[in-house]
């Protein structure tokens, strides 16, 4: 019975010292001290994970259906439909990927060479492939698009490749200077806003 009665003495004794110590180190040892300087080195920035990116899609809200009865609202001019001279030899089954206009809304913006532009819109698209019908990834500093540069088994590297890219400047002025002034020098750090798309 002294036994258990000594071990609860004992640990009371420790936990006061515990607290003890903790007060002290909150009093007199700054916090600021534990962030070390090389925890911010450019040289880690590769195990560094950047933040996700800004994903934009090109289509519209409003359809073709509500938006000619906007513009004829707003403007006071009715969109028609195209009067063509010959025969149209756009698909019936092509509309525009943005508002949805059907093929009497679209004309041939380059002759033959087979972009189209909505007349509701003023969308430009190729019926092949479009720009609208993909999603795109920016970089969540600069807003610019970003670039696929390498594909993986497991995933797709995209990079931001603006050199004036707020995240880029802020990384480049942490770059030692020697390493600035040698060749491929600046290749030893990740500097630009690098996503993985898994």
């Amino acid at each position: 019975m002294d036994i258990i009665q000594y071990l609860l003495s004992l640990i009371q004794y420790l936990y006061q010292q515990n607290c003890w110590l903790i007060n002290f180190i909150c009093r007199y040892i700054p916090l600021k001290q534990w962030a070390f300087d090389d925890s911010h080195s450019p040289k880690y920035q590769k195990l560094k994970i950047d933040a996700l990116p800004l994903v934009t899609d090109f289509r519209q809200d409003w359809t073709y259906k509500e938006l000619i009865p906007y513009y004829e609202k707003r403007y006071g001019k009715k969109i028609r439909p195209v009067s063509r001279r010959s025969v149209s030899d756009i698909p019936d089954d092509c509309s525009c990927p943005r508002c949805d206009a059907p093929q009497p809304f679209l004309y041939k913006n380059n002759g033959a060479k087979g972009q189209l532009l909505c007349k509701v819109c003023g969308a430009r698209f190729s019926p092949r492939d479009s720009r609208f019908s993909s999603v795109k990834l920016r970089c969540p500093h600069c807003g610019n698009t970003l670039v696929p540069k390498k594909e993986r088994k497991h995933f797709i590297l995209h990079k931001c490749v603006n050199p004036r890219c707020p995240y880029y400047l802020s990384n480049l002025r942490k770059v030692d200077k020697n390493d600035l002034k040698a060749d491929y020098g600046k290749n030893k750090y990740k500097l630009h806003y690098i996503y993985r798309e898994l």
